[in-house]
């Protein structure tokens, strides 16, 4: 068909519009509307970069938060500033001094919600420790021979652990860099989402050894190559048992435990306290619905509970709930009608962050409460006397931190530092490991997946709670760790006289 002219308004000249032009136009439109959209997704991609600290800093925001891998330049919270920059500046050494190099990943929760499973606090300790580790391993032959350098890298999984699939694929995809990732250490709290993200880095031979997982089944048993820098519960509630069977006058016991579901803390340590502790239960267990990692406990949730403790006629309670979860028992214990009867409840933590809390510590007093922990540190093996029975390594790594980061002693009464500076020393200690292996290269996580239940005999591993030994019958628990039973209101300096240890 003939081009096609049309006549303007008014008359004037005919302009012919050619097909041509009008073919070029309808494919012109789409390519520009793309190259608009790409804009546009490159501007959210690159505000979600910079509002993180910018591309390259391996960490984006994700639903307000700012998740992923950082070598440390990127400051999560304001308290962690100090340290994350000690971080960074060991890193650059390693990076600048040359030679094998392999890094080592912290993951942990980095940012906090209104009620989240960490606190700004505990996780500051635990940096602190896992760096304090990093330079025993890089300066000295405390783990082993200080090569491979090894570099500390931060994973933030957010605030509930919520974006742990976007973390560990990242981590997964720092395994085949040039400075390969190699292991995996903290992972503090036992829920559902730690099993899935030690799970995914197991099916991609990354070796993990939590800090603060307490729960049993998150172990090597069910997750090969998942092993233990803290006690199980079931290791914890050992310690108690002792505690329990040393006492002069039998304890009545009743059982209050939690039944929300699913939190593999609150539900593996009521099975380690019903299968271990049962022959103390004298009083009918008692349910509560308490909180779940973010949810904070609801006025009176206790009273019934309390009431019901009273007129079991018990002296003692064993308490499977989370932390927040018994700060509020305790202060409905303190007002029981039955405040004539002294009573004891026992607890399991990695550390003794009630010693700082004023108003925990009032409650104790004023309702004449003994809360027993099996803890993962005891404060007094600091003070206590030369015949003391201490863990072997503790005086190393005390020092050791005092000289790397902070000489107060109340920096360890919350037991992170220690736990994750153990963590770490088994994950440098599983490196160091692969140098008979004459490796070309630097080791690969499968490397030294395969030394992990080798650290034992002539390779076990001088941690600060003890001196760890690994084994496949085990199944990943730390044994020669120290678990202590403290009782607060602390009384004395002198440490519990022939504490718990696993395996001994």
């Amino acid at each position: 068909m003939a081009d096609q002219e049309r006549e303007p308004a008014g008359g004037g000249v005919v302009i012919p519009r050619p097909q041509r032009f009008r073919r070029t136009r309808r494919l012109l439109l789409p390519v520009a509307v793309a190259v608009v959209l790409t804009m546009v997704a490159t501007s959210v991609v690159l505000w979600d970069r910079f509002s993180c600290g910018g591309p390259g800093s391996g960490v984006r925001s994700v639903e307000g938060q700012c998740v992923g891998v950082t070598d440390g330049g990127h400051v999560f919270h304001d308290d962690f500033a100090g340290i994350q920059a000690l971080i960074a500046k060991e890193n650059a050494r390693v990076a600048e001094e040359g030679g094998t190099v392999v890094r080592i990943a912290f993951l942990g929760t980095f940012t906090f919600g209104d009620v989240s499973p960490m606190d700004p606090g505990r996780v500051r300790r635990a940096l602190e420790g896992a760096y304090t580790a990093m330079m025993r391993a890089n300066h000295s032959h405390d783990f082993g021979d200080p090569s491979p350098q090894i570099q500390l890298v931060l994973a933030n999984t957010g605030a509930q652990q919520e974006h742990w699939e976007t973390v560990v694929d990242d981590l997964v995809a720092m395994t085949s860099e040039p400075v390969p990732l190699v292991a995996g250490v903290g992972m503090g709290v036992s829920i559902e989402s730690t099993r899935s993200a030690a799970r995914r880095l197991a099916e991609n031979e990354v070796p993990m050894v939590s800090s603060a997982v307490t729960a049993d089944g998150l172990d090597h048993f069910e997750i090969p190559g998942l092993l233990r820098a803290a006690p199980s519960n079931s290791e914890y509630v050992r310690a108690l048992r002792n505690y329990l069977d040393g006492l002069e006058e039998a304890p009545r016991a009743t059982l209050v435990y939690d039944t929300t579901e699913p939190d593999l803390f609150v539900s593996t340590l009521r099975r380690a306290y019903e299968d271990q502790l049962g022959q103390y239960v004298t009083g009918q267990a008692q349910e509560f619905s308490g909180t779940t990692v973010g949810d904070a406990p609801r006025a009176g949730l206790f009273d019934t509970v309390t009431l019901n403790v009273c007129v079991a006629e018990s002296d003692t309670v064993l308490f499977a709930g989370r932390a927040p979860d018994l700060d509020a028992f305790l202060e409905s214990l303190a007002a029981r009608s039955c405040d004539d009867t002294p009573i004891r409840v026992l607890f399991v933590v990695v550390g003794l962050s009630a010693l700082a809390d004023e108003d925990t510590m009032a409650l104790l007093d004023e309702g004449d409460i003994t809360l027993v922990h099996a803890s993962g540190i005891d404060p007094r093996w600091a003070t206590g006397g030369p015949d003391a029975d201490v863990p072997p390594g503790y005086a190393a790594f005390r020092s050791a931190f005092a000289r790397e980061v902070d000489d107060d002693p109340t920096a360890l009464r919350n037991g992170y530092a220690l736990v994750t500076h153990d963590a770490f020393a088994v994950a440098a200690s599983a490196v160091r490991t692969t140098n008979a292996m004459e490796l070309d290269g630097p080791p690969l996580p499968p490397d030294v997946l395969h030394q992990l239940m080798l650290l034992n005999s002539a390779h076990v591993v001088p941690a600060g709670a003890g001196v760890f030994s690994y084994g496949p019958e085990r199944g990943g628990e730390a044994v020669g760790r120290y678990v202590p039973v403290v009782e607060l209101p602390l009384e004395g300096d002198q440490p519990q006289e022939r504490p718990y240890v696993i395996g001994r």
